[in-house]
């Protein structure tokens, strides 16, 4: 493993590049412009669906089974995105999901009734989306290790300005050119995720330089238990000879020997994250964050417009209120990077806080009161989205967390199909009573 430290360390002093660099802040960036488009539906689902009930005569109900079904479609992409992810590098995986998220929203032109929006809106263009929303955290946490945490919020505040732009641009587009030409021109913005997917890159430093192999694998490491230990980050080329003359003959027998331990043991090292306790109290954490988090997301407008208040006042304030998730997405996860708090204190404060905003929330009735608990639940939410990754990273590991991150995002996907009896009752009361439970279970984890 010494070996393996100084063969990293020599690479990244030749390349230029190391943990935390310039290189890592320019991923980070073009993770969040990728998340930027590939998420905008998600950013103005609130206009959406108010659009939705209008242009198909559908009750909230059955509007909201559009946005279930996109939510489910993105959990469940974890089943592939995952494996994927953990078999090659998390640069293709995103790419896919990019093209994926903006077919989706373009085939919504050709959608006639309910259904057909369900498939093409709701499940082609959630299993895009969800892709880039799991994979890009993968690709921080590979990037990062000082500020993890602040460029996750640097990552996933792409999709938070989105809300500046996309409720008002879809609201336009929609006014001008009615909606299925709308849907239309919406994907093709959203195809500019694809164009920063291109950017991103496995880091350097986690590959072997050329020479690092003769250091690290003699032919007395081709049995299959100390091959095992070698990390699984250090790439080994098998169509050439050696470069050292002077190499003894089983040299490239006990490379091919390595690679194919490394082949077998892949999966099962992944799955391995399974015996982890701490890992099924952070997921059913993440599991009822993210289905109060996507209830409150698409009932927002409409909640403001049966309080008396303009469609067009509520969009704005919807966007206003992003900023405040920009804020917490950007300003609090930096407590936990200077460890003014531990990252567990600071989600069980956040999720607390959480359920007592969506208390409070029916009891609004202007719209100053309603702009002033929109602007603290993005807040608090813009917060947690960003805890949650980096939580799942000190549970599981580095090179568990692809694997970590698909399990989840597919068992969110079982829960996701209870949105639609929560929607059209009273959910936000209802989401008070989640909170409350998630921040029971992540209080018992601190003392774990």
């Amino acid at each position: 493993m010494k070996l393996a430290a100084k063969a990293e360390k020599k690479c990244s002093l030749q390349n230029g590049h190391g943990p935390d660099s310039v290189h890592s802040w320019f991923t980070a960036g073009a993770c969040a412009l990728s998340a930027f488009f590939a998420l905008a539906p998600l950013r103005a689902f609130g206009v959406l669906f108010v659009a939705i009930m209008q242009e198909f005569g559908a009750n909230r109900e059955e509007a909201s089974w559009t946005i279930m079904l996109l939510g489910g479609a993105r959990v469940l992409s974890g089943l592939l995105a995952g494996p994927l992810a953990h078999r090659f590098t998390t640069r293709p995986v995103i790419l896919l999901g990019s093209v994926i998220s903006a077919g989706g929203v373009m085939l919504a032109y050709f959608a006639t009734n309910m259904w057909s929006l369900h498939l093409t809106l709701g499940i082609v263009h959630g299993f895009g989306s969800g892709i880039v929303y799991a994979m890009n955290p993968v690709l921080i946490s590979e990037h990062f290790v000082k500020y993890q945490t602040m460029a996750t919020g640097v990552c996933f505040a792409g999709s938070t300005l989105g809300s500046f732009v996309f409720p008002k641009l879809i609201e336009t587009l929609i006014a001008w050119y009615g909606f299925q030409e709308a849907m239309l021109l919406f994907g093709a913005i959203i195809l500019n995720a694809a164009a920063f997917s291109l950017f991103l890159r496995q880091p350097r430093w986690l590959k072997r330089c050329d020479t690092s192999v003769e250091s690290l694998i003699t032919v007395d490491s081709t049995d299959e238990k100390s091959s095992a230990r070698l990390p699984y980050v250090i790439p080994v080329n098998l169509d050439g000879e050696s470069k050292d003359p002077e190499a003894r003959p089983g040299f490239d027998q006990a490379i091919a020997v390595v690679q194919k331990r490394r082949r077998n043991i892949s999966l099962l090292c992944g799955l391995d994250v399974l015996r982890i306790p701490m890992l099924y109290l952070v997921m059913f954490s993440s599991v009822a964050f993210n289905l109060g988090y996507d209830c409150y997301n698409s009932l927002l407008v409409d909640f403001a417009v049966d309080r008396g208040i303009a469609q067009s006042s509520a969009v704005t304030m919807t966007s206003l209120s992003s900023l405040a998730d920009l804020v917490g997405r950007l300003g609090l996860p930096v407590l936990a990077d200077r460890r003014l708090l531990t990252r567990r204190t600071l989600m069980a404060m956040v999720l607390a806080l959480v359920g007592l905003m969506y208390v409070l929330m029916p009891q609004c009735t202007g719209y100053g009161s309603l702009f002033a608990l929109a602007a603290a639940v993005a807040f608090l939410l813009g917060s947690g989205v960003v805890l949650f990754p980096v939580i799942l990273v000190d549970c599981v590991g580095l090179d568990r967390i692809a694997m970590a991150t698909g399990l989840l995002t597919a068992l969110s996907a079982t829960f996701s199909f209870a949105k639609p009896s929560l929607i059209g009752k009273a959910v936000l009361k209802q989401c008070s009573t989640i909170c409350t439970f998630r921040f029971s279970y992540i209080l018992v984890g601190e003392h774990n």
